[in-house]
């Protein structure tokens, strides 16, 4: 499951995300690391 679903795990139906931009579903890792939002970092101000 982590490229495309496979029939050795019947028992995993997915996942399933909801905020506030959209909901989001998947059935493997890929999609689920690829629906992750990056927290909001501050650009004006100095990195540390």
């Amino acid at each position: 499951n982590m490229l495309e679903p496979s029939t050795k795990m019947p028992w995993f139906k997915g996942w399933k995300v909801e905020r506030k931009e959209g909901n989001g579903e998947g059935k493997c890792l890929i999609e689920a690391l690829d629906a992750i939002l990056p927290p909001a970092r501050p650009t004006d101000k100095a990195l540390r």
